[in-house]
């Protein structure tokens, strides 16, 4: 299935008549992790103890670490898990997401991960009818935030990092654990005063708490598959058919925008022959002809080498590496 937006013509003229018209397509995107590949229901479970306020918050002068600043990050869990729900709710992936606030893990010690028992997991997959449960283990917060001058004035910036452990638990016991790893950075402007440049950076809390939000979003984004918008490229050029071809394209009428094309993709302009060829494979590849796209971007190259001239050899470019995409492409059908 792949979803269509408008053409949009690019605001910069190409030479020799010649210009470019782009369209957006949402492609879908297999999961990174695809841990919950089968699974319709889940549940996102809390199993973190809190952080302390006095761990891993540290400011530094001038290259020099001075103190450590003391965070109340008690609901940072929170703020990741109920970042992952929606988002997985917002993919449409899934039927049903449940999040379990309140944290499994009574240890309360931050510094010993220990992972949901497996007698616990299935307890919940069973009472909560789902067929899986994502269980955050452990989430580690930790910033600096440095000041120091620069050629007269000062100049202030704040890292913050987080570490997640996770656990994938599926209803017939198997399991998958996985850690992520996060960064964020704000830096200020220059400034005359310490005081001044260290006034426009986030408060550390507001830092990672958003942070936090952020692990929540990439997690969940890991784990389901997603469609995202990618661009593609039409070329346009001063010749009948090559335009009767966009017409069609602009209605989604690749086979009539083919068989216009392959008209004069032999023609014996090689410019012509270079445009029609480029816009065959891009047609060929919205249609899942993957072999057949990747024939006539080869033909393009070629074609384009023809030209002779800067704009010919960057086109030759381009589609040389519009070619290695389609080739990644085509493995990633044919292994599914």
């Amino acid at each position: 299935m792949k979803r269509l937006f408008p053409f949009l013509i690019l605001s910069f003229a190409l030479p020799l008549s010649a210009q470019q018209w782009y369209f957006w397509i949402d492609k879908y995107h297999e999961a990174e992790r695809p841990f919950l590949k089968e699974s319709k229901r889940v549940m996102v479970v809390n199993n973190a103890v809190n952080q302390p306020a006095d761990f891993g918050h540290s400011v530094a002068v001038d290259g020099v670490p001075t103190s450590q600043e003391e965070v109340a990050l008690d609901n940072a869990a929170l703020h990741c898990l109920f970042a992952a729900v929606q988002t997985m709710n917002e993919s449409l992936e899934l039927e049903q997401v449940e999040l379990q606030e309140k944290s499994q893990n009574t240890s309360l010690d931050f510094y010993s991960r220990r992972p949901l028992p497996t007698n616990i997991a299935q307890q919940l997959c069973a009472q909560y009818e789902v067929e899986a449960l994502l269980v955050l283990n452990q989430l580690v917060l930790y910033n600096i935030v440095e000041s120091y001058p620069s050629e007269g004035t000062y100049f202030a910036y704040l890292q913050a990092c987080a570490q997640a452990h996770w656990t994938v638990f599926h209803r017939n016991g198997r399991q998958h654990v996985f850690t992520t790893a996060d960064t964020l950075f704000w830096e200020s402007d220059l400034g005359y005063t310490r005081q001044e440049v260290l006034r426009q950076l986030p408060a550390t809390q507001e830092a990672l708490l958003y942070l936090a939000r952020e692990v929540g979003v990439s997690t969940a984004e890991s784990l389901i598959g997603q469609w995202l918008p990618e661009k593609r490229y039409l070329y346009d050029y001063d010749n009948e058919v090559i335009k009767k071809g966009l017409k069609a394209s602009q209605y989604q009428r690749w086979e009539d925008a083919i068989r216009l094309w392959s008209s004069v993709c032999d023609d014996a302009n090689r410019k012509v022959a270079a445009v029609a060829s480029a816009n065959i494979a891009i047609a060929y590849e919205l249609l899942g002809d993957y072999a057949s796209a990747c024939d006539y971007a080869q033909r393009a190259v070629r074609l384009f080498g023809a030209w002779k001239t800067a704009y010919g050899r960057q086109q030759q470019v381009n589609i040389r590496y519009y070619l290695e995409q389609l080739r990644d492409r085509q493995a990633k059908a044919s292994a599914q």
